[in-house]
């Protein structure tokens, strides 16, 4: 049986942490969209008068494209968790899929705050971009060092 040190030699903390922090991040936001009773008044306000309220359906289709690639990228965070992909001779496909899903959804989310003219909103949706394909390259680079790869 193995002792609580190679047990914890065995863990890849950052890969946990990426995994976390995917799940927190993605999972709080796409939770407080399903239980906010429907289209925001905020998101009406800031994109009423877009070409995205041109939709049928009006923001509709805007907003649930958020929402559902945020639960999703918190889906697979936590399917990469449970399965896991923290672990150093794991591979990390689900952990994958949801990094670059969170790309997707940044370049979205940054969109929309350029579109609406908020500049500042934009840079930070630009950082996140560039954290997680920093986030991405690492996990890309640990699977070398897992099984299956030489």
């Amino acid at each position: 049986m193995m002792n609580i040190r190679e047990t914890l030699r065995n863990i890849d903390f950052p890969i946990l942490a990426i995994q976390l922090l995917l799940m927190v991040t993605f999972g709080l936001a796409s939770l407080a969209k399903w239980t906010g009773g429907g289209i925001p008044e905020s998101f009406i306000n800031q994109f009423g008068e877009t070409w995205l309220n041109a939709w049928p359906g009006g923001l509709f289709l805007p907003f649930y494209t958020i929402v559902v690639t945020e639960t999703a990228a918190f889906l697979l965070a936590a399917i990469s968790l449970f399965r896991g992909e923290w672990l150093k001779n794991r591979e990390t496909t689900w952990l994958t899929s949801s990094l670059v899903l969170s790309l997707f959804i940044f370049v979205i989310l940054g969109y929309g705050l350029r579109l609406t003219g908020q500049f500042g909103g934009a840079a930070n949706a630009f950082f996140y971009f560039g954290t997680t394909l920093l986030a991405l390259w690492y996990v890309d680079q640990k699977k070398s060092t897992r099984s299956g790869h030489d």
